[in-house]
């Protein structure tokens, strides 16, 4: 699981995008109902839950292959344990129904935030361009076929070496981020109570 807050610290930030040109509260209205029909039409409440499932595979299996490249030794060690790999089998299971559970209990808030950046992001007559092109087949299967981009080869390839990546320097920066903050803490710890 660290190795996953690595990648998401290894993803490239891109700068805020300014908002549209000043625009009355009405405007911002209007286009936060234009950008809510835009994500619930290229994500359908039906059609979520599948995608968060696919998803969720891809990215457990890149992280599991990963984690596997990053540390032969562990590898090795699953190949002759099969209790072991059993428990890691299990494990990867409980976090995938347990973020599945998380993603579809939250689908609605996500739609909203999703509908909110893209509002603030986008004029109504962007927002209404975006919606044209979700509304013909083409849109429709663009935005849908999002997730399923994560199966890619090319794309799972790139995974796996990222999390092999993060995985094989994590022991190394746990233990600098330890190595670090020990000393502070028993610093702060040695100073006498203000109390």
């Amino acid at each position: 699981m660290i190795a996953a807050l690595f990648l998401l610290l290894a993803t490239p930030q891109t700068a805020p995008v300014p908002a549209p040109a000043a625009q009355t509260a009405a405007d911002l209205d209007t286009r936060l109902a234009k950008a809510r029909i835009i994500v619930e039409t290229s994500m359908p409440t039906e059609q979520r839950n599948k995608m968060f499932h696919q998803m969720l595979d891809a990215m457990m299996s890149n992280m599991i292959g990963g984690m596997m490249q990053g540390d032969p030794q562990l590898a090795k060690s699953l190949e002759t344990n099969t209790e072991a790999a059993k428990l890691l089998a299990s494990f990867v299971e409980r976090q995938k129904k347990l973020a599945l559970e998380d993603l579809t209990e939250t689908g609605p808030e996500m739609v909203e935030a999703m509908a909110s950046a893209y509002a603030k992001r986008f004029s109504l007559a962007e927002l209404t361009e975006v919606e044209a092109f979700v509304a013909t087949p083409t849109g429709a299967r663009f935005f849908q076929a999002g997730t399923q981009i994560l199966n890619d080869p090319a794309v799972a390839e790139w995974q796996r070496k990222l999390f092999a990546k993060a995985q094989a320097r994590e022991e190394a920066e746990l233990r600098r981020l330890l190595d670090e903050l020990t000393p502070l803490m028993e610093k702060h710890d040695a100073q006498p109570s203000n109390s």
